[in-house]
Parts: C-alpha cells; structure tokens; sequence
C-alpha cells in the first residue's frame, strides 16, 4: 500500500562572523525549487533530494512536494528570509492530503538574526502543523545539533562523510527509515550527546585521523542488531551559537538503553582525541616558495581561512599578492569580484588590462591586489559537476572571466562558488592536472574536486572569518568553557 510523504527543506550554513547577511535572494540564486519542479529538477542530481526520491520509489512511499531552498554558506539568514521561506513550507505542508509523513532536508548550522538555532525553529513549526506524523530528517555533517532537534524529529540522518560524498546515500536511507517507520516495522529511539568541542574543518576530513577511527566505530555501531541510525556532527565552529560543537546521534528500534550506551561512547571517544582536532598551518610565504620549487605537481594551496563553503566572501587576495610577489608560473587561482568581472569584460577579449581585484567585502581576506592582465576568456559560468559530489547539479559562478596574469590564471567570477568539482575550471579550459599551483578556497571538500591529482597539499595561515585559529575570533555566545578556547 503505497503512503503518501511530504518532502522539502530549508538548508543554509551561517558564518556569524561574515559581514553580509543572507536575504531571500540568496536562496533564489543557489537552490529554489517548490512543488513539483523539486522533483523534476532533482531526480537525477546525486544530492540528498534525488536519493529521498530514489529512496521513496524503492519504498513504495507517494511523495507530495513542497520547498526546498539553499544558499551558498554565508552571514546571518535575514528574519524576512527565513519568515518566507518557512512560510512556504508549512503552507505547501498543510495543503497536502493525509500526509503519512514528512521528509525534511536541513543544514543543521542555520543562524537567523531572530532565531539562533533555525532548524529547531524550523522543526517545532512543522511539528505544530502536522502533530504526530512522523519526521525524518537529513543533517549536514557540519550541523551544530541541539537535544530539540531530536525532541521535534523522528529521526534524524546525517552525512557520515565529508568531503560530502554520500549526501544521495543519506537521501535513500532516509527514505528507506520512512518507509519502515510508517508500515509499523520500526519504533524510533533516540540518544544524544553533546560535546564542548570545537573543531576546525581543515581537521574534519573523515577518511583521516582522528575521525576515521571514530566513523569506523560509528559504521560498527550502526551495523548493530536495532540500530536504525548512528550520526557523528563534526560541528561548525564559525556559528557563534550556544548549541555549536560536536554532537551524536543514535537511534535504535525501541531499545532506550542501548541508544544512550552507544551514544555515549562515541562521545567519550571523540573526548579523548580531542587534541588531536588541533592544526597549524604554513605561513604565506614559505607556502608559497615551497609550491613554487616543488616538482611535485600539481601543488594545492588551501587557503582555509577563506572557505567559500564556509562562508567566506571568496575575494581573499594575500595567496594571490604573494604569487605575484614569488613570480609564480603556471598556476590558478579564483576570485568573487564581480566589479572587476565587469571592467573586464568591457575591456573585452585579448585586451590587455590593469585593474584592482579582490579585497572588497571586509577587511579581513586582505587588500584588493592590482594586477595586469591579458582577457583569455568570457564566460557564461554556467557548468555541471561530474564528480563524487552533488553529480549532476548545475552551478551558476555568473560572468566570468579568465585573465593571464603573467602565468597566472586568475579566473573573476561574479558569484562565489564551492570549489568541489575540477568542471569549475574545466568549464574555462583549463586543465587543473596541468598546473603547478592549484589555489582553493576551501578546507576539505576541495579533495572531491582535486585529491586525485593533488601531488603535495599545503595548507596556509590565511586570514579570514574560516580561520583555523578559532582563538582570534570575537565569540559571545558559544558554551564556556569549550575547547579548544578554554583549558580542558
């Protein structure tokens, strides 16, 4: 007998210390889509909403679209946004037929100027409109949970990698615990735990220490007889809320007892290993001397303080001043700068331009750099990820432009975009294994894009509101004492 689920989300990732905020056009702009063109446009994109609509079909489950929204990580969401967009939501929810239940995609580190934690927000609201109908929910890995996200969902599933390779894996499996859940074969418990642990993404990558030995033991533990799901949230520490920090999650078939036990020694590991959650990183000029004298090439620079999936602005220059500096040959480098994307463009193709590019958000990814360049190529920006992560999807970096700088590409997009799939470039005709450098502005999930060509990886002490030094960021509002802030 086929039922009848409602799918939607709302997903964002809050920097609390970027400067802009994040309106409605933000969501417009990245991923919009409400009632059925969430499911024309999804289905064979390998994210979270094609694998629940993958998943719903090997489950017999009827799925009733509702919205889905998503904005590039960035500021604090706007009250009117989010007032919006929920809105939407509960409206297309209530307008829905004898909902069996209800299948939510959600981030898990949303901050709204009114409302700290959006999710929990998000979930009473659902919860207030469709009373007892079961909610199953998907989390980012980076999500900063709370013991009222598990109290208004079912259950909730998070990515168990990051790079975030299995993001479509979570979507069938959260469509797979609906079906189970509303034939009556399951009754959910849930255990949570939280930790005052903050961890910098450079230090999350699950395939590494110390948390691939801590998912290994989270994949044991879900193998386990009862269990229907085990999430370890790494946290996102550039969320200065009360809630942020690493978290678990287990759920069992009715077993209470062995939901907590479980729960509770993933989080007594994770306490353990806490110090090696800890990094330093290269100073700006010795990273980049050593990237040029390398001749083990392709050399990734990560400039991890400006993270666009952080949500960072994606103009950071001091990478790029100190290339110009070294007399860097051969390498790539991307900046959102859609001003200089535009005196480029007028300059047209071939022309031969000195402009002032990057360094116009804030004053914290350093100063606009002047550079001379030769106009290579103008592009829409438009191309598809082919990679391990969100196949499929369309991205949109707008106008760009390629300008030769004396061997360096510098690529000027009008939007910042994730660099997670090597088709950014490709797109512009530029080969990444070709390249001696490799600037990305990312922390981890750049490896999706560039690990497999990657030969040497240099992490550099940018500045930036992505910094990995968590101590030189104004916090006010995170739980004290909380390491690695405070002596723990």
């Amino acid at each position: 007998m086929s039922c009848n689920v409602a799918i939607g989300g709302l997903w964002h990732e809050t920097n609390t210390f970027a400067r802009d905020a994040t309106g409605l056009g933000a969501f417009h702009a990245y991923q919009f889509a409400r009632g059925a063109e969430l499911l024309t446009r999804y289905e064979t994109v390998r994210n979270e909403i094609g694998g629940i609509i993958a998943g719903a079909r090997a489950n017999d489950l009827q799925l009733a679209p509702t919205l889905f929204a998503g904005a590039v990580p960035s500021g604090i969401v706007t009250r009117e946004a989010f007032e919006e967009l929920a809105a939407m939501l509960l409206q297309d929810l209530i307008a829905q037929d004898a909902l069996d239940g209800i299948l939510l995609v959600l981030h898990g580190a949303m901050v709204v100027d009114a409302y700290p934690d959006a999710e929990t927000e998000l979930l009473e609201r659902v919860r207030g409109v469709v009373g007892d109908t079961p909610i199953v929910a998907t989390f980012d890995i980076h999500a900063n949970l709370n013991a009222s996200m598990v109290e208004y969902a079912d259950v909730l599933i998070g990515y168990n990698t990051y790079p975030h390779v299995d993001v479509y894996e979570r979507g069938v499996q959260a469509a797979q615990v609906m079906g189970q859940i509303v034939r009556g074969e399951i009754h959910p418990v849930t255990a949570f735990e939280s930790l005052p642990l903050l961890s910098v993404p450079q230090a999350q990558a699950t395939s590494e220490p110390p948390l691939r030995e801590i998912m290994q033991r989270r994949a044991e533990i879900q193998a386990a007889p009862n269990v229907i799901n085990a999430s370890v949230a790494v946290g996102y520490p550039y969320s200065d809320v009360a809630r942020a920090g690493m978290s678990v999650i287990v759920t069992t078939n009715g077993d209470a007892t062995s939901a907590q036990e479980y729960a509770c020694e993933l989080r007594e590991m994770i306490w353990e290993h806490r110090r090696d959650f800890r990094v330093t990183n290269a100073p700006v000029p010795e990273a980049v001397q050593h990237a040029i004298a390398s001749t083990n090439t392709p050399v990734v620079l990560v400039d991890v303080a400006d993270n666009i999936g952080g949500g960072s602005p994606g103009d950071g220059t001091v990478l790029l001043q100190a290339m110009l500096d070294a007399n860097a040959k051969n390498a790539v480098i991307t900046l959102a700068d859609p001003k200089a994307v535009a005196q480029a463009i007028e300059a047209g193709i071939n022309a031969d331009i000195t402009l002032n590019v990057g360094g116009k958000t804030d004053s914290m990814h350093g100063a606009p750099v002047p550079v001379c360049g030769r106009v290579r190529l103008i592009s829409s920006g438009e191309y598809v990820h082919k990679g391990s992560y969100m196949t499929g999807q369309t991205m949109q970096m707008g106008r760009t432009v390629v300008l030769d700088c004396n061997g360096i590409d510098l690529v000027l997009m009008e939007r910042r975009t994730l660099p997670f799939d090597a088709q950014q470039l490709r797109s512009l005709g530029i080969e990444p294994a070709d390249k001696n450098i490799i600037v990305v502005k990312s922390a981890i999930a750049w490896q999706a894009a560039y690990g497999d060509i990657a030969r040497e990886v240099i992490y550099v002490d940018t500045p930036g509101v992505c910094t990995a030094n968590l101590q030189t960021l104004p916090y006010q509002n995170v739980r004290r004492p909380i390491f690695p802030l405070d002596v723990m």
